[in-house]
């Protein structure tokens, strides 16, 4: 069995609020410009609070965001605990 690193929960999820770049590549369609996307929007807005909020990134429209969103987490967002 894979061991989980700590850019994914314990369902195999990709966290989007702590991947690298690199790791957001292992993601269905999410290629080296889109990944840099993702994580300068990060640096520049802070945490995703919910997975939709990817769509906010350049390159992730409802068909790019539908492809991921069964493999994407955002983690604990202060204030909420994932259930």
């Amino acid at each position: 069995m894979r061991e989980i690193t700590e850019h994914e929960d314990t369902t195999g999820k990709i966290n989007i609020n702590t991947a690298s770049a690199n790791q957001l590549q292992s993601l269905h369609g999410i290629g080296p410009a889109i990944s840099e996307r993702i994580v300068d929007y990060r640096n520049e807005h802070g945490r995703f609070r919910r997975i939709e909020d990817i769509k906010n990134v350049s390159g992730i429209g409802p068909g790019r965001f539908d492809n991921i969103k069964d493999d994407i987490t955002v983690g604990e967002v202060e204030g909420k605990v994932k259930k």
